[in-house]
């Protein structure tokens, strides 16, 4: 069985990683585990930042990540990472996808603020939990460091100006992604 491979994709709400991470994923052959398949059941029992919130999301998706590794599923996963915040969290998700075998790739998302703060407003993000007003993306860019890079060697891309399938091709072509070694 081929290792298998998790690319973690994170930045600052908005920054596009669902949209990259879904069309990574149909491109070559990864299944998404998106942030918010433990964000949203998390929400259902505690409010967001709790520490029981917090320990349930991490929760989640360690097990998920676990799973898929153990299984040998190739994931591509979303993070907003918090720098100085989330390094612990961070360190048991690379430990998840490893205790199954799997590497972790990371892909940092990381276009300027004022494209941020319009694409939070995006009518798609309305029906989610995502962070959807201009005011509260800017008090989390305030209150946490989330444009420094989880490894100094990250792949980093502004997507301010690229076409979803552009973004897919740099992070392929960076991490050695062929779309015809792994079924979709």
């Amino acid at each position: 069985m081929p290792t298998p491979r998790h690319v973690m994709i994170y930045g600052p709400p908005a920054a596009g990683k669902f949209t990259v991470a879904t069309r990574l994923g149909e491109l070559y052959g990864l299944k998404v585990v998106d942030n918010h398949a433990s964000v949203d059941p998390a929400l259902r029992l505690f409010h967001f930042g709790t520490p029981e919130f917090a320990a349930l999301v991490e929760e989640i998706r360690v097990a998920l990540i676990r799973s898929a590794a153990t299984a040998g599923v190739d994931i591509v996963s979303t993070l907003v990472y918090g720098h100085g915040e989330d390094e612990d969290h961070v360190a048991r998700l690379v430990a998840a996808t490893e205790i199954g075998g799997g590497v972790v790739k990371f892909v940092q998302l990381r276009p300027p603020d004022p494209v941020l703060e319009v694409r939070v407003t995006s009518e798609s993000r309305v029906p989610t939990s995502k962070v959807s007003d201009v005011r509260t993306l800017r008090r989390m860019l305030a209150a946490w460091d989330l444009t420094t890079p989880i490894n100094p060697d990250d792949l980093s891309i502004d997507n301010s100006d690229l076409s979803v399938d552009e973004v897919c091709r740099r992070i392929a072509e960076a991490l050695d992604l062929d779309a015809s070694t792994r079924p979709v």
